[in-house]
């Protein structure tokens, strides 16, 4: 079956003009021969629309693989004749990560890396007035020459990003500078009474003979008012490219770009050639000035400016990394609305659209290329990495947002033979990697010296004892104390230890930042449990320090959406939900603790959404949150007044209140400048009594955890507690978790999995006499040969499992449930006992449901 595009006259202008060509592609997920042919037919293969990825689910397998390899797309397009004297380019905003072009069979270019744009001139291999097949090939596979090497994200294969076709007169600005527009534009003077414009770029002419022509620039406000124009008249030799370079004149009072007034001129650049516009662009145009200082951070047009920021992967569920231009949008907003000004591009140049966001929006970006933690120290890998430098600083140089490139991420915490390690001790690869490292600075210096260069760095005294820090003109630094490991109090210890050291380092936080998972909270939480208390403890914590901390330039989560990051363990395997918002975009509570602290538009936000299903003892005290900046906040629960509190030093609001079972609707109000900000939510209790009652029906217990579990039906696995008579609850042992790094697989309750009770004796529960369904969740947490944990499984006094080794039936990670019926009589419950044989016995869940 044939779909093709028709590209008409009548969308033929004279100037440039540009299509997308994302509709009717056919797409085969794997190799093919001959398939950039006419004569293969693609009859079979999918009818599938641009963006596009083919591993949008399949990171999230059991197996722990997803598809790296080659695909193929294909599509029928019409040219028509009238374009036959243009230049025609096919363009892609990115394809991942190795792409190779092919126009009616011939072979017109390849792309190597996945996160910037390309283009290819096809004139030559098009037929006018006639129908024309494009192939592409695109290879996601590991390629030791590549960057990313090793990825902590998914590297989704496809043509992820849209394709466009531009049709060019012969005279026409540059289509060949690293599929950058051919024009660079920079404000060498600025201030608040006056500034230059500076504009640099190149004209081609692809005629058969020299061409006398004018380049005009005009420079117009937020209005389409006219402030000035600069121009030059070029003559350029048939096949020449020529260059230009203009400077203006001063322009008095320009309106200062700022997150707070994120102010755009526009530059309309033409080619004009006997008083005929032959080639237009268009440009973004902020007048900004700004620098980093050890001592004082950051500054913005002459004033201190805090910056307050996140990072941003780009994938999302559903879609992978085949987001649209209105995806991009939400996100952006999303980040805005929180209260940043400042937003990391992690770890990849991303969508035009992110880019053309932060302009509008005001949000300073720090872009970066995919550089990340393994390093080749080889001549074509450092090509490669310099060439992803120059396409993203040229593609993306005229934006105002942009403050920062960024050149590699934790470079040193992998060693030469790809494997992570604590402290380099090769000094002979950690010597080559340094000198990768000045090199990828030094072109990011000499492509932009207007900004400034960074590379982000772990928690490691390497990069100090090396050199490495000494590098960039900013220096990033991803801490995670008090999630991976250590307190949250060492923060601002280890920074302030820092400064005092290196009193010459600008110092940014780049990364910071602990996981939650909806379906696991807890009135105690802890480290590494997940909850989405603690991720707010974490943060609270983190957000108190840095407001005494004024030498940091400024901070970025980790991260703002949670991200796909296949091969890793958790609550959510093949997750990283640190996010202050869910892979389908749902805010956390925590966002809201930045939106009070860092977005001046009075709120008050009840943070506890997170965990409207609850359980606990009757009459127990219950942690009610708010985060207000309106000041004072009062609280009500079913319309009895609990009082009215004062902010903490975050804007956050604490009471204990007493929830009924079922529903309770729980208010917070605050007056800000006479005007009432309320928010109102209505919280679901279901009480579980240390005590067993008579009308017993069931129970389910998140063995080894401190934190209450909801799963995908509803039910509440309550949290564990030691054995007391005419109750419930475990007999020895200690409360354990997975390794975070540890795959849990086999199972849609993977939070249940997560926690263990180690070397469990018993589990009792005092319920009257009856028929029950008793189910027991096992999981070996440790990667162990046969026979090194083998235990029995005894109930009320029979043999339920005998000699169970999980390592040899099962595998590591593997969930197991078993479920046996049990009879309580005489008056003794249910009682599970557990026998070692040898090793720890080992419970991750039990439920017991009367029959």
């Amino acid at each position: 079956m044939l779909f093709l595009t028709r590209i008409t006259p009548a969308q033929t202008p004279p100037g440039r003009v540009q299509w997308s060509v994302n509709d009717n592609w056919r797409f085969k997920p794997s190799g093919s021969e001959f398939a950039m042919l006419a004569k293969t037919s693609d009859n079979a293969w999918e009818r599938i629309n641009l963006p596009h990825t083919w591993n949008a689910k399949d990171p999230f397998d059991d197996d722990a693989t997803y598809r790296r390899g080659i695909s193929w797309y294909r599509k029928t397009l019409f040219v028509d004749e009238s374009l036959k004297d243009k230049k025609v380019y096919l363009y892609f905003e990115g394809a991942n990560q190795v792409s190779d072009v092919y126009v009616n069979g011939a072979f017109v270019g390849q792309h190597k890396g996945g996160y910037t744009a390309f283009s290819f001139d096809i004139t030559g291999s098009l037929n006018f007035g006639a129908d024309n097949l494009i192939a592409v090939q695109v290879n996601n596979a590991q390629d030791n020459f590549i960057p990313p090497l090793s990825v902590g994200f998914a590297l989704y294969g496809g043509i992820y990003r849209d394709v466009w076709l531009i049709a060019v007169n012969k005279l026409h600005f540059n289509m060949a500078d690293h599929a950058s527009s051919g024009i660079f534009i920079s404000t060498p003077k600025v201030s608040a009474q006056q500034a230059t414009v500076n504009i640099r770029g190149s004209v081609k002419n692809d005629g058969t003979g020299s061409k006398t022509f004018e380049i005009i620039h005009q420079i117009y406000d937020a209005q389409q008012k006219l402030v000035t124009t600069v121009k030059q008249n070029l003559l350029a030799n048939a096949g020449q490219t020529k260059e230009f370079n203009l400077t203006s004149g001063d322009i008095s009072s320009p309106n200062l770009w700022s997150p707070e007034n994120p102010y755009l001129y526009t530059v309309v650049s033409q080619v004009i050639e006997a008083g005929k516009v032959v080639d237009e662009i268009r440009n973004p145009l902020g007048f900004r000035w700004f620098s980093f200082s050890p001592d004082t951070g950051f500054s913005l047009n002459g004033k201190k400016c805090v910056l307050r920021g996140t990072n941003r992967h780009q994938d999302m569920e559903g879609k992978g990394s085949a987001l649209s231009n209105e995806d991009h949008i939400r996100d952006m907003k999303l980040i805005k609305e929180m209260g940043c000004n400042f937003v990391r591009l992690a770890h990849y140049p991303q969508d035009p659209e992110v880019l053309r966001m932060a302009d509008k929006l005001g949000l300073l970006v720090w872009e970066e290329v995919p550089v990340v933690n393994n390093m080749n120290v080889d001549a074509e890998f450092l090509n490669n990495s310099k060439n992803m430098l120059r396409e993203m600083i040229r593609q993306h140089y005229n934006h105002p947002s942009v403050i920062v490139w960024g050149s590699m991420n934790e470079v040193l915490l992998w060693s030469k033979d790809s494997e992570r390690i604590q402290v380099q001790t090769d000094t002979a690869y950690v010597n080559g990697v340094k000198k990768f490292a000045v090199q990828l600075d030094s072109t990011v210096r000499a492509e932009d010296p207007t900004r400034y260069s960074t590379m982000a760095m772990h928690m490691s005294d390497d990069y100090e004892k090396y050199g490495f820090a000494n590098i960039a003109a900013v220096s990033g630094w991803n801490i995670y104390n008090g999630w991976y490991s250590g307190e949250v109090a060492e923060f601002s210890k280890l920074f302030n230890e820092k400064h005092r050291l290196y009193p010459h380092e600008v110092l940014l936080i780049s990364e910071y930042g602990a996981e939650s998972d909806k379906q696991i909270n807890t009135e105690n939480p802890q480290r590494l449990d997940f909850s989405g208390q603690y991720q707010r403890y974490y943060h609270e914590s983190y957000l108190a320090q840095m407001k005494n901390m004024p030498y940091l330039a400024g901070t970025a989560i980790w991260n703002e959406f949670d991200f796909s990051q296949p091969n890793v363990g958790g609550t959510m395997s093949h997750m990283n939900h640190k996010g202050m918002a869910t892979w389908d975009r749902k805010p956390k509570d925590v966002y809201y603790l930045y939106k009070a602290n860092w977005n001046p538009e009075p709120m008050v936000y009840v943070a506890t959404r997170d965990w409207l299903k609850r359980g606990g003892k009757p009459g127990a005290p219950s942690t009610i949150d708010v985060y207000a900046n309106t000041g004072e906040v009062t609280l009500t629960v079913n319309g009895k007044s609990y009082g009215t509190h004062k902010p903490d030093g975050v804007n956050k609001l604490s009471w204990k209140v007493t929830l009924q079972e079922g529903d309770n609707v729980v208010l917070a109000t605050g007056i800000k400048d006479g005007i009432t900000y309320a928010d109102r939510v209505v919280v679901h209790y279901s009480v579980f009594d240390d005590k067993i009652a008579p009308g017993f029906s069931s129970l389910a217990v998140n063995t080894g955890s401190n934190a209450q579990y909801i799963d995908d039906a509803g039910q509440i696995w309550i949290e564990d507690r030691p054995y007391k008579k005419g109750g419930y609850g475990y007999i020895g042992g200690t409360q354990a978790m997975l390794n975070i790094k540890t795959l849990i697989t086999h199972t849609n309750d993977t939070p249940l999995f997560y926690s263990y009770q180690d070397d469990v004796k018993g589990y009792r529960f005092d319920v009257p006499d009856g028929r029950y369904e008793l189910e027991l969740c096992f999981i070996e947490p440790e990667k162990i040969d046969k026979n090194e944990r083998v235990f029995n499984v005894s109930v009320n006094g029979s043999l339920f499992l005998r000699n169970i080794d999980l390592a040899a039936e099962y595998g590591q990670g593997v969930a197991v449930k078993k479920k046996v019926i049990a009879e309580a009589k005489n008056g003794q419950g249910v009682f599970v006992e557990f026998g070692k044989v040898k090793g720890n016995p080992v419970l991750s869940g039990i439920r017991l449901v009367r029959q």
